[in-house]
């Protein structure tokens, strides 16, 4: 509706300029054949490539599982407060974007024990109808066993001696889901195995899944990827990278990489399978000014330039939050205090030395990207290959 409305608009705005610009005698002649060109008007709009859309999300009909541990039964693994949790402002926004709360099922903290996890997940998803969405959300710790040689990855419950390991939750989905396509979204280190082990499925599920870190990967310990997620429900209009109105899973997947790029120093996992539509519809962006707001770029404090991104603008006036500080350092900068953030590339075959765990390995730089490197390990297989920051990495 939106797209055909700015049509009419265009329309009648050429209708204007036509009484302003043409003679009487013309317009009398474009005035008789205006049903004509209304209707080719129209049938070219619908020929354009900006009429063609993609499937859109339905949450009426959609199923959203989620499981978010901040605390376990072992109090030597990391934890996280509750206050604040991400993870349940975005089961709100779930409801307020229309999904049924009989459709919304939230685990949390001492509630997602292994047995209770795998057992309310197989009675949700028998609960589900021909032609149903479902949502997966996990937020807490993956573990990646690297004593296997696939390279196993588990996502840890509230009793952490059990494992929740991504092949049974794929296998949960195919056996007993009745609906059609699986969005996976998962907040963890290792998280991306989920994405990787799913784009080799070819069952009757469409998966599309993005996750906060890839397979070989730890992930951040802040809310930033789960934030996305938010964001798009709320359809930001940063979202909307070809300012289109919606918002799809390819953008949903391209804005949490940027952003966990630039914010957090690691990239994120997209994958499909089985016919997910990378265009799906998640969000319909209201009209908006185009504004600098969410811009990653650098600000300039006593000669040195640090990332940034931008959180208001007001006179002239930008109001931003310095990346790895707390936010009590947020502030106001002037125009000429801001550039662009362009980081330098490395080049591919580079001999480097890489740091994991305390330890230096020697390695190469596979390629270079939003200001991170792709490094491979000397004498290690392909799935170890990481995507990391300048930080961990030395020439050899």
């Amino acid at each position: 509706m939106q797209k055909a409305a700015l049509r009419w608009r265009d329309f009648r705005f050429l209708q204007k300029l036509v009484s302003m610009h043409t003679p009487p005698s013309h317009q009398r002649l474009f005035f008789v054949r205006l049903p004509l060109i209304v209707a080719v008007f129209f049938f070219l709009a619908a020929l354009s490539p900006a009429s063609a859309r993609g499937p859109v999300w339905n949450p009426a009909r959609t199923w959203v599982f989620a499981v978010g541990v901040l605390n376990f039964d072992d109090p030597s693994l990391a934890t996280w407060p509750d206050e604040g949790r991400v993870d349940a402002r975005m089961i709100e926004v779930y409801r307020q974007r229309g999904v049924p709360e009989d459709h919304i099922l939230f685990l949390k903290n001492e509630d997602a024990t292994k047995a209770r996890v795998t057992t309310e997940f197989v009675r949700f998803l028998r609960r589900s109808g021909e032609g149903d969405t479902l949502v997966f959300y996990y937020a807490g710790h993956g573990g990646r066993d690297y004593t296997d040689s696939a390279r196993s990855v588990s996502f840890v419950t509230y009793d952490t001696r059990s494992t929740w390991s991504t092949t049974s939750i794929l296998d949960a989905i195919e056996r007993h889901f009745h609906g059609t396509k699986a969005l996976l979204t998962v907040d963890c280190c290792h998280s991306g195995a989920l994405a990787d082990e799913a784009a080799q499925r070819n069952g009757h599920i469409q998966f599309g899944v993005i996750t906060s870190s890839q397979a070989s990967a730890k992930s951040t310990g802040n809310w930033t990827f789960t934030q996305c997620l938010v964001d798009l429900l709320r359809a930001k209009p940063q979202l909307d990278f070809d300012h289109d109105g919606e918002i799809t899973f390819h953008e949903t997947a391209r804005y949490c990489d940027l952003e966990m790029a630039f914010t957090e120093n690691q990239r994120v996992a997209q994958k499909t399978s089985g016919g997910f539509p990378d265009d799906l519809v998640l969000a319909e962006v209201a009209d908006g000014a185009a504004s600098r707001v969410g811009e990653r770029c650098e600000a300039e404090y006593e000669g040195k330039w640090y990332k940034v991104k931008i959180l208001a603008a007001k006179d002239g006036q930008f109001k931003v939050t310095w990346i790895g500080w707390p936010k009590e350092q947020d502030s106001w900068v002037d125009a000429d205090q801001l550039r662009r953030y362009s980081p330098k590339s490395w080049a591919a075959d580079t001999a480097v030395e890489i740091e994991w765990r305390g330890n230096w390995y020697p390695g190469r730089v596979v390629r270079s990207e939003l200001g991170l490197l792709l490094v491979h390990y000397e004498g290690y297989p392909d799935t170890d290959d990481e995507w990391m920051p300048v930080s961990r990495v030395r020439r050899h």
